[in-house]
């Protein structure tokens, strides 16, 4: 009797210490690094990436457009410095995710992302104030469990970040896949287009859901504060070529730059002359001034409308000369004070977030067809 409790002791203390071995050695619920130099880390909407300082960097402007001093490049550096537009790619099947970004360089007045899942928006990221200028971590869960699940990352529109570093759960790894075929689309533009209006959320940019609705692939080329740019305009060059572009650019140049109409249409039309040459296939939309509460400029006294209106004139000459893919869009028609922000009332021009989803749908409507 005394031999078979000890044996049974023995038996229960094997199991125990299995038990407690197999708890010890399951590593599911750990993260682990994962090398944010992957190759399966696709970077989308920044055509200049690098690798250094062991963080993962993107721009949408080349370091000579960069290094341009602003009275020859026409907007200001640190504004080109955000990401307004890009997006990171990766496929897992890890429980969960973890990135951390650091700001960078460049303007940074706050941060926000957002998470989608097989195309779908799952999770947002908001940080404000001083808390998008030190590391920020993004930690979410895979909402399809155990399934390889396509993780896409909207970064902010008015800030600069890098990755710096990437972790996934267990014996998760990142898996190839291959990117969609898609037309490409390039929007050119100032502040309105960059997203000034709607935080530092570029996926409530009118770029972001106009592209989204079409299923495009876009890069966002705008930079708060721009004025009509050759610098802008001869950096096509280097992009993909583009199915569609927009340009909705102007309102500076008039009221804080005085530029006279006669001004305006000669450096737009130089400007244009370049993107058509870079991407001579592309549907180009250029866009009229939007509302405005601005009457005039206070420089020149010329107001909104005579811009716009020379803006037409110039488009029709070009059409009759037979550019069939060249179109303008009347950007008074299509907005109002409803775009407006109404958060901000001394703010003349900038849509707020549910303007500039107005806007991207009217724009939707006009370019779907073609």
């Amino acid at each position: 009797m005394r031999q078979l409790t000890v044996l049974t002791s023995l038996l229960v203390f094997v199991v125990l210490s299995s038990c407690a071995n197999t708890k010890t050695n399951d590593q599911s619920d750990v993260y682990h690094p994962v090398s944010i130099f992957d190759d399966n880390i696709h970077v989308h909407g920044a055509n200049y990436i690098y690798q250094k300082d062991e963080l993962l960097s993107f721009y949408r402007f080349s370091e000579e457009a960069l290094a341009l001093p602003q009275h020859q490049s026409f907007f200001k550096a640190d504004n080109a410095r955000t990401n307004s537009g890009i997006r990171l790619q990766f496929k897992t099947n890890s429980s969960k995710v973890k990135l951390v970004f650091e700001p960078q360089q460049g303007t940074n007045r706050s941060a926000e992302y957002a998470v989608l899942q097989d195309g779908v928006q799952v999770d947002t990221f908001a940080f404000n104030g001083n808390k998008s200028k030190q590391p920020m971590v993004l930690e979410f869960d895979n909402v399809y469990k155990g399934q390889a699940t396509l993780f896409e990352i909207i970064l902010p529109s008015m800030a600069n970040v890098a990755l710096a570093s990437m972790e996934l759960m267990g014996a998760s790894e990142l898996e190839s896949f291959s990117k969609n075929e898609q037309a490409v689309y390039l929007a050119i533009g100032n502040s309105i287009t960059h997203g000034v209006g709607q935080g530092s959320a570029a996926y409530k940019t009118y770029p972001y859901l106009l592209a989204k609705a079409l299923n495009y692939y876009y890069y966002n080329l705008a930079v708060g504060g721009a004025k009509v740019s050759q610098t802008i305009a001869d950096m096509t060059a280097e992009m993909p070529k583009a199915d569609l572009i927009t340009i909705l650019i102007g309102y500076n140049d008039l009221m804080f730059n005085g530029r006279t109409t006669a001004e305006y249409i000669s450096v737009y039309s130089n400007c244009l002359k370049t993107i058509r040459m870079n991407h001579p296939k592309a549907d180009i939309y250029c866009i009229t001034l939007t509302h405005t509460r601005a009457i005039k400029s206070d420089k020149t006294g010329i107001t909104p409308d005579e811009y716009r209106i020379a803006l037409k004139r110039f488009i029709y000459q070009l059409q009759s000369e037979g550019d069939k893919k060249l179109h303008v869009i009347e950007g008074d028609k299509i907005t109002s004070e409803a775009n407006l922000r109404p958060d901000f009332p001394t703010d003349k021009v900038h849509f707020g977030y549910r303007g500039a989803e107005l806007f991207a749908k009217e724009l939707y409507q006009i370019i779907k067809p073609k």
